[in-house]
């Protein structure tokens, strides 16, 4: 981390044939990513919104590593 902010790194499994809510702590909702994309941008992904420190996402099935900028 270059820039001196904090950074979470996390791994998500969402079975076939299912969707997941998932809830990280992140400054903004843009922060959260997939690789180099924020994560609302991937495809069948849905922003539910930032409240309080925390983004929230509806997910499809699939692999995901995701990292949120925390500061």
């Amino acid at each position: 981390m270059t820039d001196g902010s904090a950074r979470l790194s996390y791994e998500a499994v969402v079975p076939a044939n299912s969707e997941a809510t998932l809830h990280l702590p992140a400054v903004s909702a843009d922060s959260v990513r997939e690789g180099r994309s924020p994560l609302a941008r991937v495809d069948g992904v849905r922003c539910l919104g930032h409240t309080d420190g925390v983004a929230s996402y509806r997910l499809p099935s699939g692999s995901y590593r995701l990292t949120s900028r925390l500061r």
